[in-house]
């Protein structure tokens, strides 16, 4: 079935797929989110990206994420010793990667049901689409960091907040 799918692609994904042997396929279902870590630091190290927090694949989220916690995470260097900068690192980061993972992995299981489900999931997508709005997710979409305030601040608003 793979093959046919792939039979007039330009690619060489046609080659590969012939040369596999349909028992090494792995057929998957939904895509999977990294379990949580517990502890994003240890000493002078600390976890940034994937390592620290990986979304599925599908969420679309990953490169963000990553790029955002870079940036978080200079942010707090530039303004504190590194072991105070890598706990408010961690707590500037920690509630929005979680929220983020949690909202892609209720996608996630939406997009995993069986035949019926994957039609009905399509239909109502569609009718969702036209009477969304935007303004909902822009808490994922339009996230800016406070790059000139400073890391201590913003980690002080938010545990007011």
């Amino acid at each position: 079935m793979l093959a046919g799918q792939f039979a007039d692609d330009r690619t060489p994904a046609a080659r590969l797929i012939s040369r596999t042997d349909p028992a090494d396929l792995l057929i998957v279902g939904a895509m999977e989110n990294m379990p949580s870590v517990p502890v994003w630091r240890r000493g002078r190290m600390v976890l940034v990206g994937d390592s620290a927090h990986a979304p599925s694949s599908s969420s679309g989220q990953g490169a963000s994420l990553a790029i955002e916690s870079a940036i978080d995470l200079a942010r707090c260097l530039r303004d504190l010793p590194y072991d105070q900068a890598f706990a408010i690192y961690e707590a500037l980061r920690r509630p929005r990667v979680e929220r983020v993972i949690k909202e892609t992995t209720h996608k996630n299981s939406a997009k995993t049901a069986g035949p019926v489900g994957r039609v009905l999931f399509a239909l109502a997508m569609k009718v969702f689409t036209k009477l969304s709005k935007p303004e909902k997710m822009a808490w994922m979409f339009d996230y800016r960091i406070q790059w000139d305030a400073p890391a201590a601040l913003v980690s002080e608003q938010l545990q007011t907040a």
